[in-house]
């Protein structure tokens, strides 16, 4: 492990998993960059005090401060744990505790709190027995009131729902309807549903292959997922409680698999482990059904160390995996549940951001070097080495992205690069120096999504976690990068006090959901989607077992991203049917012929099984790929 690791996992705990209610602003700075500022004015004030994840030996603690009473221009919040508790890392302010009182000071960006206003800050602490909430605040030497601590939810698995069974047969062309458009007026937010296993936000998001998000809990071993309503509205979705994980990983590998079962592997930190198992355990692989609502393990990675190594989709679906420590690879088969040996790698590959491209070659992207991988002969180049400064403070790059020009955007600390891939998995390609963040901001392990427009939407933050060096912006920022203008522009932020949004996935519906502060937020791009990516339909017909069989052009997307702390590649069709009454029903897809991301006009094939209750009759049947729709539906009749 790195020597940055330590700093990493607290600020990635803090960030991302912490049930982003906790979260998503502490990006903004580090508490050792914070300015006090002076406190000679009283408060009046309120604090409401949750414990937002809890991990056995730790926990999070999520704090807003109110301020009630006149503004102020600076502030101390104090209080005190009854119990061994003990402070680890804060965030949002300068945090210090001496024997069981905690001391927070404001940053030099939140210390001015007009009359209503309020702070978002959180830390996490370390602990054994018992943990009860500290029983009063003060603000600047004031006694504060508010609302009592709230519980953290513990939610129970739901029985999953029967496999539909249908049986008659479709009759299918193309009809000429237009796909439908997302719901909300472009460049604005809509709140989703709270996330109910924590209260708030989700942490990470992963769209299945069936339209509806899966995501976790307060606890990394508790899942849910998002379904959309009957009119297709994700803002008007409902969160179904989902079984539990044997394990709890945090900073893992995530994939589809081609018949639609979810991967997680390795993680590099282990909350919640199986018996037998333990914390140290970061070479696992978990696997979940969402037809049954079962997990099962598959064979741990075969040289000890997958934890948040690089990995990718293959071609045929399969995963290739490096390993952390040693520069090996290997490969696992979805349909046996076990690893392979591959080709070596020049080095290994911890902290890279692999992305697959249309070919079925895979590019690394690691602070050291970048190199590509040829599936076909097993066998790696090191590929020119990438512009200097784009790496995040030499730990990592932020993220890695393809987009649909067929580049790859990278960045990481407050510059970006973007690589040409050579035209065969053997040629070296090129690379150009990308644009700066806006105001100097930084993007540390940020995530990104390449929207319906082309563009590329992510999350910065004011001041680097890691190098500490601060820009000039006001805060965090979400930044669009224009690949045709070659710039970065700051966006509107979702209206959530509590934190900005991160950790983005496109929508079925040409829609992007981001986890945020206090819950997840929905935003729809500006800009109508790309019709050279839409995907195509041409035939559909029955299988003799009731699903059915789905051909088509560029049904797996042209984008991909890769970052070694989130994976969500969307490389596969979402199918979804539109009735004349406007309501909007979700299949299954699955046995995708290539998870490779498409190239223009490649024919690809899929199945997919019909929603158990679906109507009889005729509707408008469309493909979605990476959050761009077919442009006109396929007329079926059930």
């Amino acid at each position: 492990m790195r020597p940055v690791v330590s700093a990493r996992f607290q600020r990635s705990r803090r960030r991302c998993w912490s049930a982003v209610a906790a979260s998503a602003v502490a990006g903004s700075t580090l508490a050792a960059l914070a300015i006090p500022a002076a406190h000679a004015q009283s408060a009046s004030c309120a604090v409401a005090y949750t414990v937002s994840s809890s991990w056995g030996t730790g926990f999070t603690a999520a704090i807003t401060v109110t301020n009630t009473g006149p503004g102020i221009s600076g502030w101390t919040l104090q209080y005190s744990y009854a119990g061994n508790q003990t402070l680890t890392q804060g965030w949002s302010g300068t945090w210090s505790q001496s024997g069981q009182t905690v001391t927070v000071t404001n940053a030099s960006w939140n210390g001015s709190l007009a009359t209503g206003g309020s702070a978002q800050i959180g830390a996490n602490f370390s602990y054994s027995g018992s943990n009860t909430a500290p029983a009063s605040f003060t603000l600047n030497g004031t006694t504060c009131g508010g609302p009592a601590p709230s519980p953290s939810p513990s939610p129970t698995p739901s029985s999953p729902s029967p496999p539909p069974s249908p049986t008659p047969s479709p009759s299918g062309t193309p009809s000429g309807s237009p796909a439908p458009t997302p719901p909300s007026t472009p460049g604005t937010w809509t709140a989703a549903p709270v996330n109910p296993a924590t209260g708030g936000a989700a942490t990470f998001l992963w769209l299945l292959p069936d339209g509806s998000v899966l995501s976790n809990g307060s606890s990394l071993n508790q899942w849910v997922k998002l379904v959309p309503d009957s009119h297709g509205s994700y803002a008007n979705g409902t969160w179904q409680t989902l079984a539990a994980s044997p394990y709890g990983m945090g900073a893992a590998q995530e994939h589809i698999l081609p018949d639609g079962r979810f991967y997680q592997a390795g993680g590099e930190f282990i909350y919640e482990f199986p018996s037998g198992s333990s914390a140290n355990d970061h070479n696992a692989v978990q696997l979940y059904n969402p037809v049954t609502n079962t997990w099962s393990l598959g064979q741990e990675g075969l040289y000890g160390a997958l934890q948040d190594s690089g990995s990718a989709t293959l071609a045929n679906g399969s995963i290739v995996a490096s390993d952390l420590s040693a520069a090996r690879t290997q490969i696992f088969s979805p349909a046996t549940n076990s690893w392979t040996a591959a080709g070596s790698r020049p080095a290994a590959a911890g902290e890279d951001g692999w992305v697959t491209l249309p070919d079925g070659s895979v590019v690394s992207m690691s602070t050291g070097r970048q190199y590509r991988y040829d599936p076909s002969s097993s066998t790696w180049i090191t590929l020119p080495p990438a512009p200097s400064g784009y790496a995040n403070g030499g730990v990592d790059p932020a993220t890695t992205t393809l987009m649909s020009n067929g580049k790859i955007l990278v960045m990481g600390s407050n510059s970006s690069a973007v690589y040409t891939p050579g035209a065969a998995p053997s040629a070296l390609g090129s690379w150009a120096q990308g644009p700066g963040m806006p105001q100097g901001s930084y993007v540390d392990d940020s995530y990104a999504d390449p929207e319906p427009n082309g563009k590329v939407l992510f999350d910065t933050v004011r001041c680097s976690w890691l190098t500490g060096a601060c820009g000039s912006a006001s805060g965090p920022q979400i930044v669009e990068y224009d690949p045709a203008a070659g710039t970065m522009t700051a966006i509107s932020e979702p209206p959530d006090s509590s934190g900005q949004a991160v950790n983005f996935i496109n929508l079925p519906n040409g829609q992007v959901l981001a986890a945020a502060g206090n819950r997840d937020w929905i935003y729809t791009p500006v800009g109508s989607p790309l019709n050279s990516s839409r995907p195509t339909v041409t035939s559909v017909t029955a299988n003799s077992n009731g699903s059915y069989h789905l051909t088509g052009t560029q049904l797996s997307g042209f984008v991909t991203t890769g970052e070694d702390d989130f994976q969500d590649p969307q490389n596969f069709p979402v199918v979804y049917l539109a009735n004349a009454a406007g309501n909007i029903y979700y299949p299954r897809s699955y046995n995708l012929s290539i998870m490779a991301p498409s190239t223009p006009g490649e024919t690809e094939s899929a199945n997919f099984t019909l929603p158990a209750g679906l109507p009889l009759g005729t509707y408008n049947l469309y493909v979605s790929a990476c959050g761009i729709s077919s442009a006109t539906g396929y007329s079926f009749t059930y």
